[in-house]
């Protein structure tokens, strides 16, 4: 890994390391980079992480900074080289100087609270690893895009999750309770006690095995307030690596890893091991889980075909209704509801319930802006 020859380091050692990594997209960069610039938690410093772009993106990154010497980082692979989404930030991680890091692509936006009401809850709950969110799935950043949703993590909110529960949610709604990760800040000493990413996972799973590493090994906490925009665009790594066709390619590779992992690590526990063999066994049998999945795939081919009028009034019972049997979160009870007042009050986020409405995500974007 080499840095910029012009740039300073800060003798100061940042509370929180957000780190960056880019292969060009330099239609969005300069927008995550200015969404860190506004947070209104200051102590941090930003590591940009060049994973061999075009010099479009490559100047962007490097003219931030060197308007932020000291502050923000460029580093690149030895040879400008490509080397992948896990290698580019496991990098990042050899630079972090932060107590805290928190992972942001290049094409996302953090909201101005996300790194104050995060390391809030690291700093008041020392025996968590990590804290994560809910994130929007952000299509009404484009004129014409779909309505936005919000990724739900589908565990108990405001309570510390033990290990290994996450690890056996991730694996029994088939991925659905992974956070994305931009939505999380963790301890970095926990990150490189677990092993941070594994180079050789470039795109797709590169996150799902980071999470398992560090829900295996390390108490966290999910909490239900929205901090992040996840962009949802053709030119993002999941849909260039073809959807679900390139996640269905990709997930039995994954599935042999954390199979490894588990035996390396030697876990026993028969609840993961069921699960993990139920996950294998639809790996496995790709046509038997295409037929099971079939009245779903045709539920959402209906829908999705139906005037944009129609989908709107049927929306909401409609997603009920392909909601069913899915494992709901435990309603909060008092304590949770305690933890949530205790750390939420006196931020005025519109984002922090789960009622979150594309246009309010707009309007305070906007802001950041």
């Amino acid at each position: 890994m080499t840095l910029v020859a012009d740039q300073e380091q800060d003798a100061r050692t940042p509370l929180v390391s957000a780190i960056i990594i880019f292969l060009n997209g330099e239609k969005y960069l300069g927008e995550a980079i200015d969404s860190i610039l506004a947070q209104t938690m200051t102590d941090w410093e930003l590591i940009l992480v060049d994973d061999g772009s075009g010099a479009a993106a490559t100047k962007i990154a490097k003219d931030y900074a060197r308007a932020h010497p000291g502050r923000i980082r460029y580093a690149e692979h030895p040879g400008h080289e490509n080397r992948g989404m896990s290698a580019s930030r496991n990098a990042g991680l050899r630079l972090a100087r932060g107590k805290y890091v928190g992972f942001l692509d290049a094409d996302d936006i953090w909201l101005p609270e996300h790194l104050a009401i995060y390391t809030r809850i690291l700093e008041e709950t020392p025996e968590i690893g990590l804290v994560f969110g809910r994130t929007l799935l952000w299509w009404s950043w484009t004129p014409g895009g779909k309505k936005d949703g919000v990724m739900e993590p589908e565990l108990p909110l405001w309570r510390i999750l033990e290990p290994p529960m996450v690890v056996q949610r991730m694996l029994d709604t088939s991925g659905r309770s992974v956070p994305a990760i931009c939505a999380i800040v963790a301890r970095l000493d926990a990150v490189r006690a677990s092993g941070g990413f594994e180079d050789s996972f470039r795109t797709l799973y590169e996150d799902q095995v980071f999470f398992n590493r560090m829900f295996l090994n390390h108490r966290a906490m999910a909490i239900d307030a929205v901090l992040d925009l996840y962009r949802q665009h053709p030119e993002s790594a999941c849909y260039s690596e073809g959807a679900e066709i390139g996640d269905a390619r990709a997930r039995p590779r994954f599935l042999a890893w954390l199979k490894a992992y588990f035996d390396e690590r030697g876990v026993t526990d028969p609840a993961l091991r069921a699960a993990l063999e139920r996950r294998l066994w639809r790996a496995e049998h790709p046509r038997m889980e295409r037929l099971r999945r079939f009245p779903e795939r045709l539920a959402y081919r209906v829908f999705n075909a139906l005037p944009r009028p129609v989908r709107w009034r049927l929306s909401k019972p409609f997603y009920a209704m392909m909601a069913l049997g899915q494992k709901k979160p435990q309603p909060m009870d008092a304590a949770a509801r305690a933890l949530r007042k205790r750390f939420m009050d006196g931020f005025e986020n519109e984002h922090a319930s789960g009622a979150l409405l594309g246009a309010a995500a707009a309007r305070r974007f906007n802001r950041i802006g």
